[in-house]
């Protein structure tokens, strides 16, 4: 039987036999090569077709992808395999490899076989292992297959070649062919300059070589391109070799056997002397616990630079030079001039008996901390005439005795070290002593971990980096704490403009605005994104900031040679209890751009005083941002949309998903229990609003009294994540939910005329109750759709929409309901001249209000029957009407109802002339709409005190009162509003003029 032989190392390459089988158009060869990536497992046709037209397939492309399969299966007939090679398997189709070649089958297999092969003390097979896995390679992999799928699987595939040739290249110089390998290594780097795996092996092979210039130019010119490109220093293991080329430490020699085992075939680079390991709290004291070289506890400690002969004990040591070894600058440094300013205060003098001056810089991972560090020192290094020392405590394990030791070399005590940690550290105060030393402690995990290195007198200055808070530092040593944030748009831009050459970021500005904002402010992903575009020439910056708009693809764009941003979160992630990991997951499930502590309670089923806590955590480790309090004295949490991102990548692996969305369903539940007692609240009741089956969980009533002693300041703080909340129920079919809580929310829209989210509210919870078949929700968020439009000025749709929601409301037997749209017909109605219909509407509605006991409704219902008849003329009527509305009214206390109530009897008291009345009423009217911050409420109120005030002979209480409103209405953008005053400001002056008459009302 004939076989094949596939290629995806290179150009998409099939023989049979070999004879090369010549494969048909792009659709084609896209098909295939994602069958044989994903070899042995099915590919579902939509998997197939979002990658063969990038994300947009058109309506026919299940079809087409049939077709492609039917061909291909064609062409592999012809050339005479027996059996299918693509088999149907649902939902797709699967390549069956079996009896078939595949040349990444055969890499993958050869190299995973070398780790066996190097650990069983066979390095040359394994070297050679790589090498035949390396010549399958015929080029770029899928080269020439275009698309965003292929191109990542493209990146991948590089990867493990790259690392192959790593791994190749290190094998080699184990076994001592370091001659042959310096010219390729020379060319890999060239091809990959950023790569650092790579340059690490070429500097070695140099070295070994005899070649320690060479190797020590790769370094440099090395170094400056990462600075430059990324602003960020060169990893931890080729600093250190670049330390030990200095030394020519003996480590790093040339092998003169062969070794024996795997765990020889690494590069022998001595580890840096730092930690992550926090010692037990012992604090520093000038005098040693222990007695290193057996010398009696009364001798006197000898210093380095104490003569055989024995010179004064108490003699200080002398620093010959003045050490040195903080890294280059960063040339790309942008922003920060506050927490410089800050950082400037260090350099006010100290007398040398006053404690050190010390600064905590904070913040999470990728923020720019090091490089604020890096770039002060270089700028306050004329201020410490005896040396600048930098120590990276996060790279990697050593005890504090080690980090010690290389602090007191850099100080020139090269002889003669004490063995004790403890003696070290007397050492080491005493080589400051009198000094003025800048010293910067990188990356520092813990107190504990600083504590031993920090100098005891007033000359020296200490700068700490760390991603945690280390409250002890700041209460037992005074650390000015120095907070980093997102950089802001200006700092954000011209850092990406820093990087970028050529005016390619000056020449996009709108682009380059979106790019910094897709990187969040983030100053690691701002210098990747940068590095990405400076790598690439013929990239536009729109093109980088459409890949970085899918959320999807966010984080794997921001990565070179590694998922960098994603590494630099794990860092922070990796820190936490299993419990506040677990938290900080669930809270990223919430789709709101901030949340306060008792949502968290919610979220989690817990105390609110726990959930703060566990917040409080979450924000000391710069994972969540605080702010407020709002309006109700609450916290407000959120997220970077970076670090959301991350915590939804995180969520997707929590082992209990169930509990996890059961926990985020939860939440969302809860913004309607105190939604709908907010409505309660204001409106005096469970008024005017239907709701559905959705559960409540339980708020401590305690809580609700805080959350609502002033509903309309809950839902200006709340606002924005009650529509979030909305959009996500209806997203997540809780249809239920997404209507109930839209309806229980309008009714604060309609008061502070936001009629954007009023009908982003009922438009979500309409899509949602149309999915789901819910009849109720569907008719009830129809008339809510009705009255945003109406509130819009957009009548026709509004007649349309109220119309449909009766229909619907009536067929379902929501007889409350339809009473309820009714009352909002008739108002679009009468504003159309149909005063008939409209006193129709309510007359038929009043019934079924009163028999629900909705005195709300009821009096709305009552008001605008007076309005009817006062258009009609009847201002008596209107009066009773009024006086009936206000008597409903009054029953529900101090609410918009009552407010309306007042108003509209106040309108029909001015027009029957009853002025002192009128004023009184309107006067009762202002007071609630006062307490209440209701703007829009307020103008209106202040609208009919000014026409009462003016028919009474007060022209000038009147205009105050029209300038008032004239504020006001403007503030809200109410059109119709400002039309009514425009008209009155005419008979205000016309009423000023000399002998002119009062206007009367008609």
């Amino acid at each position: 039987m004939a076989s094949i032989r596939f290629g995806l190392l290179g150009t998409l390459r099939v023989t049979c036999e070999d004879r090369e089988i010549r494969l048909g158009g792009a659709r084609q060869r896209a098909v295939l090569a994602l069958l044989l990536l994903r070899h042995g497992r099915t590919v579902s046709v939509d998997e197939l077709a979002e990658t063969v037209w990038d994300g947009s397939p058109p309506p026919t492309a299940r079809t087409q992808i049939s077709i492609c399969v039917a061909q291909l299966r064609k062409l592999f007939r012809e050339a005479g395999v027996e059996g299918e090679v693509i088999v149907t398997s649902h939902p797709g189709y699967r390549l069956d490899t079996e009896g078939h070649g595949l040349d990444l089958v055969d890499f993958l297999s050869l190299t995973g076989q070398v780790s066996a092969l190097a650990g069983s003390g066979r390095p040359a097979e394994a070297a050679d292992a790589y090498r035949r896995a390396l010549a399958l390679w015929r080029g770029p992999a899928l080269d020439g297959l275009p698309g965003y799928a292929l191109e990542q699987e493209a990146c991948w595939l590089e990867e493990q070649r790259l690392t192959a040739l790593d791994g190749h290249a290190e094998l080699r110089l184990a076994l001592g062919r370091h001659q042959e390998l310096t010219a390729e290594l020379a060319a890999l780097v060239r091809e990959h300059p950023l790569r650092e795996r790579t340059r690490h092996s070429l500097m070695l092979a140099q070295y070994r070589s005899g070649r320690r210039a060479d190797a020590l130019e790769t370094f440099r010119t090395g170094h400056q391109l990462i600075v430059d490109e990324l602003g960020l220093e060169p990893g931890t293991a080729l600093r250190e070799l670049h330390n030990a080329v200095l030394r020519e430490d003996p480590a790093i020699a040339a092998p003169t056997t062969v070794p024996e085992s795997f765990a020889a075939v690494a590069p022998a680079v001595p580890a840096a002397p730092v930690t992550d390991q926090e010692p037990q709290d012992r604090e520093p004291r000038d005098q040693p616990q222990d007695q290193p070289h057996g010398r009696p506890q009364d001798q006197p400690e000898t210093s380095p630079t104490d003569s055989p002969g024995g010179a004064p004990a108490d003699r200080r040591p002398t620093l010959s030079l003045a050490p040195s070894d903080l890294p280059p600058n960063i040339p790309s440094f942008t922003g920060r001039s506050g927490e410089t300013e800050v950082l400037d205060a260090l350099l006010d003098g100290r007398p040398d008996g006053a404690p050190p001056r010390v600064a905590l810089v904070t913040g999470v991972a990728g923020i720019g901390k090091t490089a604020l560090a890096v770039h002060w020192s270089h700028r306050a290094a004329a201020s410490f005439p005896d040396g600048c020392l930098h120590v990276d405590l996060g790279s990697a394990l050593a005890t504090p005795g080690e980090v010690l030791g290389r602090l007191l070399r850099s100080l020139g005590a090269d002889d003669r070290l004490p063995e004790g940690e403890a003696s070290r550290i007397s050492l080491y105060r005493r080589l400051l002593r009198g000094r003025r030393v800048l010293l910067v402690l990188d990356d520092a995990s813990s107190f504990a971990q600083v504590a031993p290195l920090l100098p005891a007198n007033g000359g020296c200055c200490v700068v700490v980096t760390s991603r945690e808070n280390m409250d002890e530092l700041v209460l037992r040593h005074g650390a000015v704490r120095v907070p980093l944030g997102v950089l802001d748009h200006a700092d954000s831009t011209a850092l990406l403009d820093r990087i970028v050459t050529g005016g390619r970021t000056a020449g996009s500005p709108a682009q380059t605005a979106r790019l910094a904002e897709l990187c969040d402010g983030l100053p690691l992903a701002l210098c990747i994104a940068a590095a990405r575009l400076a790598t690439r020439p013929h990239w536009t910056v729109r093109r980088l900031a459409d890949r970085l708009a899918d959320e999807h693809r966010r984080l794997d764009e921001l990565s070179i040679g590694g998922s960098r941003v994603r590494a630099s979160f794990e860092l922070s992630h990796g820190c936490l209890s299993p419990r506040l990991a677990s938290v900080y997951r669930r809270l990223s499930l919430l789709d709101v751009p901030d949340v306060p502590a008792w949502a968290v309670a919610a979220l989690l089923d817990c105390p609110v005083e726990t959930a703060e806590q566990y917040l409080d955590e979450l924000t000391d480790a710069h994972l969540l941002e605080v702010s407020g309090p709002d309006a109700t004295g609450q916290y407000r949490y959120r997220f970077q949309s970076l670090l959301r991102l991350y915590a939804r990548e995180r969520a997707q692996e929590d082992p209990d998903r169930p509990a996890a969305e059961a926990a985020r369903d939860r939440a969302l539940h809860s913004w309607l229990t105190v939604a709908e007692a907010a409505h309660r609240r204001e409106y005096g009741g469970d008024h005017s609003v239907v709701h559905g089956p959705a559960p409540r969980p339980h708020v401590d009533r305690d809580l609700l009294d805080d959350l609502l002693a002033r509903p309309l300041d809950w839902f200006d703080s709340e606002r924005h994540c009650l529509v979030a909340a909305v959009t996500q129920s209806a997203r997540l079919g809780l249809a239920a939910l997404a209507w109930d809580l839209a309806a229980s929310t309008v009714g604060f829209c309609e008061i502070r005329s936001n009629t954007d989210d009023w009908r982003r509210l009922c438009e979500e919870g309409l899509a949602a109750s149309r999915t789901a078949g819910d009849r109720q929700g569907e008719g009830v968020m129809l008339g809510e759709l009705g009255a945003a439009l109406l509130y819009r000025g957009e009548s026709e749709a509004s007649v349309r929409l109220l119309e449909e929601a009766d229909a619907v409301l009536r067929a379902g037997g929501e007889v409350y309901g339809a009473a309820l749209n009714a009352c909002k017909l008739a108002v679009v109605v009468r504003q159309r001249g149909d005063a008939g219909a409209a006193r129709a509407l309510l007359d038929g509605a009043l019934p079924a209000l009163r028999a629900a006991g909705d005195l709300s409704a009821q009096a709305h219902a009552l008001n605008n029957l007076a309005q009817i008849t006062l258009d009609a003329g009847d201002s008596q009527e209107a009066v009773r009407l009024g006086r009936e509305a206000v008597a409903l009214a009054r029953g529900l206390g101090a609410t918009r109802g009552a407010a309306q109530a007042f108003h509209r009897l106040g309108r029909a008291l001015l027009a029957a002339g009853r002025l002192p009345e009128a004023e009184e009423a309107l006067t009762e009217a202002a007071g609630i709409v006062r307490a209440k911050h209701d703007r829009l409420g307020m103008a209106y109120v202040l609208l009919g005190l000014a026409e009462a005030r003016l028919r009474a002979g007060r022209a000038e209480r009147a205009d105050e009162d029209l300038a008032a409103a004239f504020a006001l209405a403007e503030e809200t953008g109410s059109t119709v509003l400002l039309g009514r005053l425009h008209l009155l400001r005419v008979e205000i002056e016309e009423a000023r003029a000399p002998g002119a008459e009062l206007p009367q009302e008609a």
